[in-house]
């Protein structure tokens, strides 16, 4: 089946949206309304690491509404492919921070290659933003059906099986019965047509393109139970960095939570951005699903991430994700 140029598009934009992984209290840590930009910030100029993926438009919402002005800011977004190659950057002084997934920013600080400083949360999973699922003619109809099939994720052992895993469990699935294999993006739909995966693991825009375009089916929504509202990514620098400006990162949290806020119910500042940075035709920005995208900072909801995986013995230790968190400045 031949796609058109915007499903091309979607699927392109999804490429670069999963690109992203290859790389306080017991609520939310909201305080009391922000302080005046007025003077008093380390510096003013900042480079930061992001990804042409739609989870990472809170930042050029941000810039588009004026909103690092604001604060005094002048944010310059250095874009990379995979969050992995940002983290030299970083280390280097090349950039102030970055924007990149929590299962790779767990792992370097587990390692210890990066003592991780959370910024501000990024996007969280929202209903039907990313799927499992079966062409038309597939005999796999429930979640039940997965077991002992094959499913593609475009790094094995990253945030794609941490979430999947959970939902499967919930849905008297053995997440061991299921076969992951890492398939490059441009190779998900030949090799779902051909057979080399019995079901996709997708997400927007592939998710709605899938659909329109080969009548594809929806089998299970892996943001769902257990795992809904997973967190995806966000923005983070080194805690010495955070050590040495400490006002300059209030201010920069303060912009992404008061973007995201712009963001939950007028989504057209986020269509206005996408093309911009991505891939993504201005006709499919308009129709996707996004993930939803962080106001506040919830240490319970991201402490989930480094629970399963030390679950799944991805990590050596306990991470207590609350000490790695910035202080929630914004009202």
């Amino acid at each position: 089946m031949r796609l058109g140029r915007s499903a091309r598009a979607a699927i392109i934009g999804f490429a670069l949206i999963l690109g992203a992984v290859a790389c306080s209290t017991s609520g939310s840590t909201t305080a009391s309304a922000p302080p005046s930009a007025a003077g008093g910030l380390e510096k003013t100029k900042l480079k930061i690491a992001t990804l042409p993926a739609i989870d990472s438009a809170a930042l050029y919402v941000a810039i588009d509404q004026k909103l690092f002005e604001k604060e005094g800011l002048e944010v310059t977004p250095q874009i990379v492919q995979a969050a992995p190659e940002a983290i030299p950057m970083l280390l280097n002084g090349e950039i102030d921070a970055m924007f990149g997934n929590y299962v790779s920013m767990f792992q370097a600080h587990d390692k210890g290659s990066l003592k991780l400083r959370i910024l501000a949360e990024g996007s969280r999973a929202a209903p039907d933003s990313l799927s499992i699922m079966a062409l038309p003619d597939s005999p796999i109809k429930t979640a039940k059906d997965l077991e002992g099939k094959t499913i593609n994720v475009n790094v094995l052992h990253n945030f794609q099986e941490l979430a999947l895993a959970q939902v499967l469990k919930a849905n008297n699935v053995d997440p061991a019965s299921i076969k992951y294999v890492q398939v490059t993006f441009q190779n998900i739909m030949p090799s779902w047509r051909g057979g080399q995966i019995d079901a996709a693991y997708l997400g927007e825009p592939m998710v709605t393109a899938a659909t329109s375009t080969m009548g594809a089916r929806k089998i299970l929504d892996p943001a769902s139970g257990p795992a809904a509202e997973f967190p995806i990514s966000g923005y983070v620098s080194t805690q010495d960095w955070y050590d040495k400006n400490p006002k300059v990162a209030a201010a920069f949290q303060r912009a992404i939570h008061n973007a995201a806020k712009l963001m939950e119910n007028n989504r057209e500042v986020v269509a206005k951005v996408l093309p911009t940075f991505t891939q993504i035709e201005a006709a499919t920005a308009a129709t996707v699903t996004f993930p939803y995208f962080s106001s506040n900072d919830n240490p319970v909801r991201l402490q989930r991430v480094a629970d399963w995986m030390l679950e799944a013995k991805w990590l050596t230790k306990a991470i207590k994700v609350e000490s790695l968190m910035s202080p929630t400045t914004s009202g």
